[in-house]
């Protein structure tokens, strides 16, 4: 195959977080999904792996019965799936099997008891593609709700304040290629505070938000297409303890990655 040839089929297919993980860190990009190395889960990611199968498993349900899930019912999916994606996590210093587990238990509980309701779906995990600026764009969805609207799970260790950009980025992707996506977006944050809350934060996508995702996607795509992949060291995520490539990076690129 061609050097040419090679260098086309780079960034082809891009999806919200290839674009995020690029945006965050170019180098980190380049191990994941260049060089293909994985990067083992940390605890926080299986939790929330965890509980977005709990929650998943809840709504195709729901598809079928029109109501919920008993909140034990869905205690029980998380404590089946959690036990699969815990065992195949590289748990942090910091990070205790038993106190995670505690933790999504309480998440899948208030989600279900506080807000379940709110939601009527039309698709679960929906997986979708389309073009945006000419980029052929794919991602999965986690709601698609009977009013066309897009509606996003995660976790988070506080309570957040405003919608992140990768987070904006993301849900105007899935807006802009989800046949019958109306453009009107949710995000739902379950925090992993004391006291546990589900967050619910609406998002437009309107002909700004479009514009941004036009932009960025054809930019990220010429990038990798030239092979710029610096390490975005002065980035707060870029540590040992954010990053499993902080090995790799030091051994390909010089330097120090910081504690």
């Amino acid at each position: 195959m061609t050097e040419c040839a090679v260098r086309e089929e780079l960034g082809e297919l891009l999806s919200p977080s290839q674009v995020g993980t690029y945006l965050t860190c170019p180098a980190k990009w380049y191990f994941r999904y260049l060089v293909g190395l994985t990067e083992p889960a940390t605890g926080a990611l299986a939790l929330g792996k965890a509980f977005h199968a709990a929650l998943a498993t809840n709504f195709r349900r729901k598809l079928t019965t029109g109501r919920d899930m008993e909140p034990a019912e869905v205690q029980e999916v998380f404590e089946q799936e959690w036990v699969l994606s815990s065992d195949e996590a590289e748990l942090r210093e910091d990070e205790d099997a038993s106190e995670l587990a505690t933790t999504g238990e309480a998440l899948v509980n208030t989600y279900i008891r506080e807000a379940a309701s709110s939601v009527q779906p039309r698709g679960v995990e929906q997986p979708v593609s389309g073009r945006i600026a000419g980029v052929k764009v794919r991602g999965i969805v986690d709601v698609l709700d009977t009013n066309g609207r897009v509606i996003d799970f995660k976790t988070a260790s506080k309570r957040p304040n405003g919608i992140a950009a990768d987070h904006g980025l993301q849900l105007s992707t899935y807006a802009m290629i989800t046949p019958g996506a109306s453009g009107a977006c949710r995000l739902d944050t379950v925090t992993k505070t004391k006291t546990v809350q589900v967050i619910q934060q609406t998002y437009a996508v309107g002909p700004e938000e479009r514009r941004l995702a036009e932009t960025v996607y054809p930019m990220v795509q010429d990038s990798i297409r030239d092979g710029i992949y610096p390490p975005h060291r002065s980035s707060p995520l870029c540590s040992r303890k954010h990053c499993g490539y902080w090995r790799e990076c030091e051994r390909e690129f010089g330097g120090r990655v910081p504690e």
